[in-house]
């Protein structure tokens, strides 16, 4: 996987949004310049959103997430970081539609659930961190 394929979730979503960003303007009743200030941020929101999403999942299927310096957390712990931050996108994404429809409790609820999946993710991925694995080095280097 190159690095085009690997970050496609990053533009593809902000491309989305893009794609949509009349609804979104029509929705809004506010000068130009702050709707399309607002749909550019969304649309960075999006594609960072969808990026995390396919962390998330490397994590959850294939139980292997990236470190910085070559590194990778595997295992268990990767399967569960990346459970939590797919937990996480979907629950924020919740939250968002719920704050849209002014059912403000619900809204509260999932979101502090959205930010406790977060904070585990964080916790796990920090915690494995010193236990990452080298990447595509030799037996005697590990």
């Amino acid at each position: 996987m190159g690095r085009a394929t690997y970050y496609s979730p990053l533009w593809l979503g902000a491309l989305l949004v893009l794609a949509l960003n009349e609804p979104l303007r029509v929705g809004l009743t506010l000068p130009d310049a702050t709707e399309w200030l607002i749909v550019a941020a969304l649309a960075i929101a999006a594609g960072l959103q969808s990026q995390v999403l396919l962390v998330g999942a490397q994590g959850a299927f294939a139980q292997v997430l990236p470190v910085p310096w070559g590194r990778s957390v595997r295992g268990r712990s990767a399967a569960l970081a990346g459970w939590l931050l797919i937990a996480w996108v979907w629950l924020s994404v919740v939250t968002v539609m719920l704050g849209f429809e002014t059912v403000t409790q619900a809204a509260l609820v999932v979101g502090a659930l959205s930010l406790a999946a977060l904070a585990g993710a964080l916790i796990v991925y920090i915690w494995n961190i010193p236990a990452a694995v080298r990447d595509f080095a030799t037996d005697e280097r590990r």
